[in-house]
């Protein structure tokens, strides 16, 4: 008895170019992707390293004619704005309103940042800024505070080290009140970081 045969592909270098294709595609993706897998910036650090956003207290006077001559001939300087803080995807998951005023939640990471105006780039004093994230003893909903910024606009937050979520660690912060637009960002580290900085401009609220 006589086996068939199958039928071999008429243009096999058709099946070899798409498969090629695919995967240059693949390829493509992988070199071109966040490495988080989303737009979540990574914020961690090495204790003691990590830069506060400047701010400017106050606009500097104009120089009179006395001081610089040059001074009378140029126009007003254009007073310095700061581009605010957009939230991104994933920033408000897990999100619980009225998380309570905590020093700590835990020890061994701390989250610090400086919350700053767009419209000239000042400290922001008072504000209150929530913060959560999942740690060892428990999830993003159960590990969430609120802390106030010092006349700086730094907050900071001690808590335990984060766990991977979606198989990378990842912190919350954000800001809800009445003032200023909300803004809620995720962002992620490493597990050997100690410290992470979310700095957070805010615009006024229109």
């Amino acid at each position: 008895m006589t086996v068939p045969k199958h039928d071999e592909p008429r243009h096999p270098w058709v099946l070899r170019a798409t498969l090629t294709l695919i995967t240059v595609g693949v390829a493509v993706l992988l070199a071109t992707s966040d490495p988080s897998g989303s737009d979540a910036e990574n914020v961690g650090f090495a204790a003691g390293e990590g830069e506060l956003a400047p701010v400017v207290d106050a606009l500097a006077p104009p120089r009179s004619a006395d001081e610089d001559p040059a001074a009378a001939q140029s126009p007003e300087p254009a007073p310095r704005n700061c581009e605010a803080t957009a939230s991104n995807a994933g920033g408000d998951n897990n999100y619980i309103p009225g998380a309570p005023e905590l020093d700590d939640l835990g020890d061994g990471f701390v989250i610090t940042g400086r919350v700053r105006s767009a419209g000239g780039c000042r400290a922001l004093e008072g504000i209150p800024v929530r913060v959560w994230l999942a740690t060892q003893t428990g999830t993003e909903r159960d590990n969430r505070a609120t802390v106030l910024t010092g006349p700086d606009g730094v907050f900071s937050l001690e808590t335990d080290p984060t766990i991977p979520q979606f198989g990378e660690p990842n912190i919350h912060v954000g800001y809800d009140g009445d003032r200023y637009e909300t803004v809620f960002v995720r962002r992620v580290v490493d597990l050997d970081d100690e410290k992470a900085v979310v700095n957070l401009t805010l615009a006024e609220d229109r």
